[in-house]
């Protein structure tokens, strides 16, 4: 028997397993791992991103390393939120990201009754991790396709009926 063609199954896909973490240090582990793995584009959604790592100098600086991996690309991080006073109050160091490349962000805000059903989440085609609750203590990394489709899925309904807020700069008189 040749030794080359001794095994000749066709090797199995190994499932995408969807992982639990339950303290909001592994949730924010869980973000920075999402944006660091450079996807094209990122969807995410939140009442108000008070649980969001976004004050966090290493997440700043990931994000702004996938920024400037493809600038010249179209918008691609999508963000939805209820409420986005408080990220301008609160995050001095995502606000200037959003300032520095308004061009690849896009942000949007919905109502409470239209994002009913949407959890707090950050999207992108090769996984996703979203919360159970707005503080980020339990939540999941989500690699299956079916789930990452019904996320996407829901995610997209909400875009669709969202205005745009968050605006890059506040002009003022």
């Amino acid at each position: 028997m040749d030794p080359a063609h001794h095994n000749d199954a066709v090797p199995q896909p190994v499932p995408l397993l969807d992982v639990s973490f339950d303290s909001r240090s592994d949730a924010h582990s869980a973000l920075l791992a999402l944006v660091s793995d450079q996807s094209p584009v990122m969807s995410c959604f939140s009442a108000d991103f008070s649980g969001w790592p976004l004050q966090q100098p290493g997440f700043i600086r990931q994000l702004q390393q996938w920024a400037l991996r493809d600038p010249k690309r179209p918008a691609a991080l999508r963000m939805l939120a209820l409420d986005w006073s408080a990220v301008r109050q609160r995050f001095a160091r995502f606000s200037a990201f959003r300032r520095d490349f308004a061009y690849l962000v896009d942000c949007r805000q919905i109502s409470e009754t239209q994002a009913r059903g949407l959890h707090e989440m950050l999207w992108t085609p090769h996984g996703a991790v979203y919360a159970h609750t707005a503080t980020w203590m339990s939540g999941e990394r989500v690699r299956s396709a079916t789930r990452l489709h019904a996320l996407q899925r829901r995610f997209e309904e909400a875009w669709q009926q969202a205005a745009p807020a968050f605006p890059a700069t506040m002009l003022g008189l």
